[in-house]
């Protein structure tokens, strides 16, 4: 998946899902840690690729990555 908007573009996204979270910068990477107490859920997202990478539970991941596939734009 990648994602060409910006940071508070794709918050506003990651919003829509309902998920309790946190953003981080992480240097090259910004990363989104979804606070459920259940799972370790996170979103890597490189703004100079765009590339968003879910990686946690795949339990959760595969839900959560087909939900967010349907809101980022074509």
């Amino acid at each position: 998946m990648t994602f060409s908007g910006s940071l508070e573009q794709l918050v506003a996204l990651v919003q829509q899902l309902g998920l309790p979270c946190h953003w981080e910068h992480k240097g090259a990477f910004e990363l989104c840690v979804f606070d459920d107490g259940a799972s370790n859920l996170k979103l890597n997202w490189w703004p100079g690729t765009g590339q968003l990478q879910l990686v946690g539970d795949p339990e959760l991941r595969v839900d959560v990555e087909r939900r967010l596939a349907e809101l980022l734009p074509c």
